[in-house]
């Protein structure tokens, strides 16, 4: 009789145990990003000279993966590539022109009230920006490239948890680093290399859209 009360208090527990919660976190942004700062500290070329001289905006699009140590901690890695609009200085018309910044990274996440429909959450990340930008007149090409640590992404949204796995909301981030390495082809004349310390300046995007999250 022991052994039969123990088999159906088990059972029990069982039955009116709370779900585990989810571990995993799978995030996917869209957005709109604008450039701040200046490309290098100075202006000799088209192209190193004020961001916004040389880009318009971004379509920032980010998967991001997380591991929720707690219910309002957690953190992971993500990765964003952002097509983005060359500014009618530089791709004026006759002319083509592409470009795009992509980045990747780790992240913390905190999220201030995980158990309520509205959740309001802050992150802070780092990782690394790569920017491409490509101009032709359909005689000369001009194409150069971009990369550097970035130094910090700040970003804060409010999730409206629609289920224990599904939450969407706005969010609004600003993405800060420095260009460190260059790679050009403009006119016909290639360089690369290091960018020297003392050309360096600090740039920056403001990006602001959509979150939806995942839990699994």
């Amino acid at each position: 009789m022991r052994t039969t009360g123990s088999a159906l208090v088990f059972a029990a527990a069982l039955v009116l145990a709370h779900p585990a919660e989810a571990q995993v976190a799978i995030d996917l942004k869209v957005g709109y990003g604008l450039p701040m700062g200046d490309v290098l500290t100075f202006g000799g070329s088209d192209f190193f000279g004020p961001m916004n001289d040389i880009w318009s905006g971004e379509i920032p699009v980010e998967v991001a993966g997380r591991y929720r140590f707690s219910p309002s901690f957690s953190a992971g890695i993500y990765f964003q590539y952002d097509p983005a609009m060359i500014a009618p200085r530089l791709c004026a018309s006759g002319m083509t022109c592409s470009g795009y910044d992509m980045r990747a990274g780790v992240e913390a996440v905190y999220g201030f009230l995980p158990d309520r429909f509205l959740n309001p959450w802050v992150s802070v990340g780092t990782g690394w920006e790569w920017t491409n930008l490509h101009v032709t007149d359909n005689i000369l090409t001009n194409t150069v490239n971009f990369s550097g640590w970035e130094y910090f992404n700040v970003q804060a949204g409010l999730d409206f948890q629609l289920s224990k796995t599904f939450a969407i909301g706005p969010y609004v981030g600003y993405f800060g680093g420095s260009y460190t390495s260059l790679s050009a082809d403009i006119s016909g004349t290639t360089e690369s290399g290091t960018i020297a310390s003392e050309f360096r300046a600090f740039h920056g995007w403001i990006q602001f859209g959509a979150k939806g999250t995942v839990n699994l």
